[in-house]
């Protein structure tokens, strides 16, 4: 009876032991899959930034170097470029080999991507600066500004529906771009990546034969990609053939048959406007009047 009594004992001991066993052994594997999981996001957000990284030397290399061969202050500007963007490489694949510490390398990966961020603006700004003062790219600018494009056949023959005597016409045609300082000021600019305004400036000939009174003017500003910049004003006209056309900008004038000057603009906040060949068209009531082309970089 005694022997039986000590083997249910030993038995429900057993059984203790099992069970404390068993809760220890799910708690030590969920207690492993949580540290998995998070190791696992601790890895896949160092991937994310590590991915950027590699994304922004290859894109900033690129960008930088479509302006070379403009002059030979900017063919330095873009090697000293190149030399601090190759040491920057080596300093952050050398991060990434000497750092094991996942947090602190994701920080530090974090901090060198801006850091790339700020020296590729910071190298645009240089660049625009150089492009705007280089004296080859400003005559080729004043070229493409004071070359009116002699209007189609067709446009010609719209334009005697209403009478060339009386039409108005636009000349002396001036296309200036401007990039916004922190201050508001605007200074001039010639690539496209820093141009925040784009003036079209021209003057509305005499014509004692023309009607005196309210004319409106338009100018359609087409990217190279053939897309028009809208406006602030959202202005719509309709042209000679009837039809709507959405302007860039416009502006009411009271004609008198005298000679008129007058400047249109394009602004924006935002810098992402296209590298290339710009179109501009202006009209006068609805007829255009005169075509040119201006170069952003």
């Amino acid at each position: 009876m005694e022997t039986q009594e000590k083997n249910n004992t030993t038995r429900i001991i057993l059984i203790i032991l099992l069970l404390l066993s068993a809760v220890f052994n799910v708690y030590q594997w969920k207690n492993h899959s949580t540290t998995v999981i998070t190791y696992d996001t601790k890895i896949d957000s160092m991937i994310v930034v590590r991915v950027d990284l590699e994304r922004e030397m290859a894109t900033t290399n690129v960008e930088l170097d479509k302006y070379r061969g403009i002059s030979a202050n900017l063919d330095t500007l873009l090697n000293e470029a190149n030399k601090k963007m190759d040491a920057q490489e080596r300093k952050i694949r050398s991060l990434i080999s000497k750092e094991k510490d996942v947090n602190a390398l994701n920080k530090k990966l974090k901090v060198e991507l801006e850091e790339l961020r700020k020296m590729k603006d910071e190298y645009l700004e240089k660049i625009d600066q150089l492009v705007t003062e280089n004296k080859e790219l400003k005559a080729k600018n004043e070229e493409l500004n004071t070359n009116v494009t002699v209007l189609s056949e067709e446009k010609k023959n719209l334009q005697s529906k209403v009478g060339v005597a009386s039409q108005l016409k636009a000349e002396y045609i001036k296309v200036s771009a401007f990039k916004k300082k922190n201050s508001g000021k605007f200074v001039e600019a010639s690539i496209a990546k820093k141009t925040n305004k784009i003036d079209v400036c021209f003057t509305v000939m005499d014509n004692k034969v023309a009607q005196s009174g309210d004319k409106m003017l338009y100018i359609v500003i087409k990217e190279p990609t053939g897309k028009i910049l809208a406006g602030q004003s959202k202005a719509e006209f309709k042209n000679e053939k009837g039809d709507a056309i959405a302007a860039t900008a416009s502006y009411q004038i009271k004609y008198t048959g005298e000679k008129q000057n007058a400047c249109l603009s394009f602004e924006t906040e935002d810098r992402n406007l296209t590298s290339g060949a710009y179109d501009i068209d202006i009209y006068i009531d609805g007829t255009l009047v005169a075509n040119t082309s201006y170069l952003l970089k």
